[in-house]
């Protein structure tokens, strides 16, 4: 935990800020990648991370604040994950030098790959090549082999190298990160009630938490039952359950909506029994999905926006292809089995050749407006991504119509370790919505 979302992150934000010592003959006028040296850049980068909460879901948990104001005061790890690791790589585009900005996509493709829960032996090798990649690149641009910069080389540096190695001897950094005793240090401490002795408090409390676990692997009965879904939610197995708000009644939906239905039917073989069949459907606002993520939709979400409120978009979907959802009904089959669907409009396939040049990291796409809806199956869709608006380089400014032309270019950014957080039990209650949503 300390390594990937602190110690690394600090070494980074504090190359970009230029808050290093330098030594002479050292001058910080001569490091370039120090790009938010200035508080001018600094204050305006803060300002635009700020901003970039409201297109996080409220999966995604805490947002990370405004750097230039927080970063100093108690800023979380899990901020610094999702700052680093999640918005930099979008944000920094056209901002840091290409060298310095390729380098840094390199170290972030790996950390993406380290923060699963399950390592797949596939992309080990990947991660590994990346990392040693990385490392030698950072002591020939910004170390430089200068005897004034070497403090620049920090431990983490070469602790990182060892990770990929680590995880082929002994499992997942998930199974020996401290994430898991910081967890249990944060709820143990709060259950103190004697803060005369509390050690001796701390250490009965957590003897007693033992003894309460024990019973209940032994007898299961004893453990608090599963929550289950709300009131008028449609449970449609394997982790998939439509969930309120409802429409009270069949409504016609648009002509791209109802283009999209036919031909969705047309793949399901299916033939409406009236030839003059006009699309009817009841839809439903959210979906709870096996990840443990709650995903709403445009038809709630897009209408509170209009009434001046800023929710967390939760509506961006993951699954054969990145899409915002509009809204999700339910579809009979000819053996009377109730399928979940969602309408949805298909971003376009994130860009090859940023994607290639950034190592995987930054996947562009654009929005396709209002003219192009899809119909998918709800169990193609696997879990809740952010899509941030992607800021436009100083060379893209200067394009004609570059307003118009990149007003609906977003970048994705998932939520680090998702199947981590699942694991570790950290999912979204589907009978409450943090946003505040009337879900009748």
């Amino acid at each position: 935990m300390h390594l990937v979302a602190l110690n690394l992150t600090d070494l980074i934000v504090s190359t970009l800020r230029g808050t290093l010592k330098c030594y002479l003959p050292d001058k910080k006028e001569s490091w370039d990648f120090a790009i938010f040296q200035e508080k001018k850049p600094w204050k305006a980068h803060g300002k635009l991370v700020a901003n970039c909460g409201r297109y996080l879901p409220g999966s995604f948990d805490r947002i990370p604040r405004d750097p230039a104001k927080k970063i100093s005061s108690g800023y979380k790890a899990w901020e610094f994950l999702v700052y680093v690791y999640g918005l930099l790589p979008g944000l920094l585009r056209g901002v840091l030098g290409d060298e310095y900005y390729h380098h840094f996509c390199l170290l972030v493709s790996a950390i993406r790959i380290l923060l699963q829960h399950r390592q797949h032996l596939s992309q080990l090798p990947h991660a590994h090549r990346a990392i040693i990649e990385y490392v030698e690149e950072f002591e020939v641009r910004y170390y430089q082999r200068r005897a004034s910069r070497v403090h620049f080389v920090r431990p983490s540096l070469h602790t990182l190298t060892h990770i990929v190695p680590e995880i082929l001897r002994v499992g997942p950094g998930t199974l020996y990160s401290q994430w898991t005793l910081e967890n249990y240090i944060g709820n143990i401490t709060r259950e103190i009630k004697q803060h005369v002795t509390p050690y001796a408090n701390v250490s009965e409390r957590a003897s007693r938490r033992a003894q309460m676990n024990a019973l209940k692997a032994v007898v299961p009965q004893f453990a608090e039952p599963d929550p289950g879904l709300p009131q008028a939610s449609y449970d449609l197995g394997d982790g998939y359950a439509l969930l309120r708000a409802r429409d009270s009644a069949e409504r016609g939906v648009t002509a791209a909506e109802e283009a999209a239905i036919m031909t969705f039917f047309a793949q399901q073989r299916y033939r409406p029994k009236d030839p003059n069949y006009v699309p009817r459907v009841r839809r439903w606002a959210r979906l709870a999905l096996p990840s443990g993520q709650v995903a709403r939709s445009a038809w709630k979400e897009v209408a509170r926006e209009a009434r001046g409120k800023q929710p967390r978009r939760s509506r961006m979907l993951k699954g054969n292809q990145f899409a915002e959802v509009q809204y999700y009904f339910g579809f009979v089959l000819q053996n009377k089995r109730v399928r979940g669907v969602a309408m949805i409009a298909p971003f376009t396939a994130p860009d090859a050749a940023l994607l290639k040049e950034t190592h995987g990291t930054l996947a562009a796409c654009y929005h396709p407006g209002n003219d192009i809806r899809q119909v998918i199956f709800v169990d193609d869709i696997l879990s809740v991504v952010a899509m941030v608006p992607l800021p436009m380089t100083a060379a893209e400014a200067t394009e004609a119509d570059a307003v118009t032309k990149y007003a609906s270019r977003y970048f994705v950014v998932e939520k680090p370790g998702l199947d981590i957080a699942f694991f570790a039990g950290r999912v979204q209650d589907p009978a409450h919505d943090e946003d505040g949503f009337n879900l009748d």
